[in-house]
């Protein structure tokens, strides 16, 4: 990500932990979770879990440096994180099979109190992206997702700052050229 989009136009590159501040929330959900959350004697959280996974492996090989520099580059492009761990919805092979007709009531009770607690942060949590004082819509979304991929594919680095510039831009004349509030206004 660090080599393929920067934050400005000027200025050269950017480092990973400054493009950590555009990132969203990394949420890493583990279903059929079936470990116990203990490290030395001790009860861990999912959270913890997550951060010892994170934790560099020891040693120099071509392998362990990739893994260590995939681990880095998570730690530094997504600053917030959180990790949740699911147990098996169901204990009978056959009834998984089915999983999409069995009610959620017939779950086991360690997979939807999970399931509670995980659809609970993702709607605190949630929150739509914004940049300055401006909520990206799905319009802006799929604006500024064309300007970057037609910046790829030109070879070209796309900046985030001049892409939502341009994005804003754009969207200025479209929003002059429809007569502004009022068009809106009659429209819906």
């Amino acid at each position: 990500m660090s080599k393929h989009i920067r934050i400005r136009a000027s200025g050269g590159g950017n480092t990973v932990s400054e493009l950590g501040q555009f990132s969203p929330i990394f949420v890493w959900l583990l279903r059929d979770f079936y470990l116990d959350l203990v490290e030395d004697n001790a009860k861990l959280t999912p959270h913890d879990y997550l951060e010892l996974a994170l934790r560099p492996v020891p040693g120099g090989g071509k392998d362990i440096v990739a893994k260590n520099k995939i681990r880095e580059s998570i730690q530094a492009l997504f600053p917030d994180r959180e990790c949740f761990t699911l147990v098996r919805p169901l204990n009978s092979e056959t009834e998984l099979q089915h999983l999409d007709q069995i009610p959620l009531e017939k779950l086991r009770p360690e997979f939807r109190s999970g399931l509670d607690a995980f659809t609970k942060f993702v709607f605190e949590r949630s929150k739509p992206k914004q940049v300055d004082s401006t909520i990206m819509t799905g319009p802006i979304l799929a604006g500024i997702t064309k300007l970057f991929l037609d910046a790829l594919n030109s070879d070209a680095v796309p900046t985030i700052s001049s892409s939502w510039q341009d994005l804003v831009r754009l969207l200025s004349e479209c929003w002059e050229a429809m007569g502004g509030f009022k068009v809106f206004q009659q429209q819906f």
